[in-house]
């Protein structure tokens, strides 16, 4: 399981890229952005590129497992760490080995830089369109271009006195992290967002502490 750069090619580890580079098989969601990948890493020898996304990855397990029978492969998401909202997680349930390569991670990016509580924190993925109460931590949520103003626009009117942090193009040229209370927000089409979100319980500039 091998974690690749979120934006910035540099950001890929030694030892990742000595895996992708060595490995025969790789399974990974867009063969063709994979591809891609490998060849700006240089590349020389012949791969095999298996598909694994949320709609097939039930159907390609047992072809995978054949395959670990007699050769590694290696599990790649399109960007970071694989399984963190991407595909990965039944293969890895059903193989009787997995070897993290850590690297990469899009809520762990984002947090780091936030200026937001890391003491706790808890990661929810994707909201489904309904979703009831966030809790009084640091939460992070991933989110689409398209739904981006209508989900902060929710937590907001939810929770007034919260501090939001949006994460986007991460790595990138174009990166922006912002506190939407001190800045106008700039939707940019591509790519996902990161919310970090923070319920203070007493105010706005209280730190929880420890138990």
């Amino acid at each position: 399981m091998v974690a690749t750069p979120i934006g910035n090619l540099e950001d890929i580890s030694l030892r990742a890229t000595k895996i992708l580079l060595n490995a025969q098989i790789i399974a990974c969601e867009d063969t063709g952005h994979t591809g891609n990948l490998i060849k700006l890493l240089g590349n020389t020898k012949p791969k095999r590129y298996i598909s694994i996304r949320d709609f097939n990855e039930a159907q390609v397990i047992e072809k995978i497992l054949l395959e670990l029978e007699n050769n590694d492969v290696a599990l790649v998401s399109d960007a970071g760490t694989p399984l963190i909202s991407d595909p990965g997680f039944k293969l890895v349930r059903a193989a009787k080995k997995v070897v993290p390569i850590p690297g990469p991670c899009a809520a762990i990016t984002a947090l780091s830089a936030a200026g937001l509580p890391t003491n706790k924190f808890l990661f929810l993925g994707f909201l489904p369109k309904k979703w009831k109460i966030l809790p009084e931590i640091t939460t992070i949520i991933y989110e689409s271009p398209m739904r981006i103003e209508k989900t902060v626009s929710e937590i907001k009117s939810r929770y007034p006195d919260a501090q939001i942090v949006l994460a986007h193009e991460l790595t990138k040229i174009h990166e922006q992290i912002l506190k939407i209370e001190n800045c106008k927000l700039k939707i940019l089409a591509k790519g996902e967002y990161v919310i970090l979100v923070y319920r203070p319980k007493d105010s706005v500039q209280s730190y929880p502490k420890e138990n």
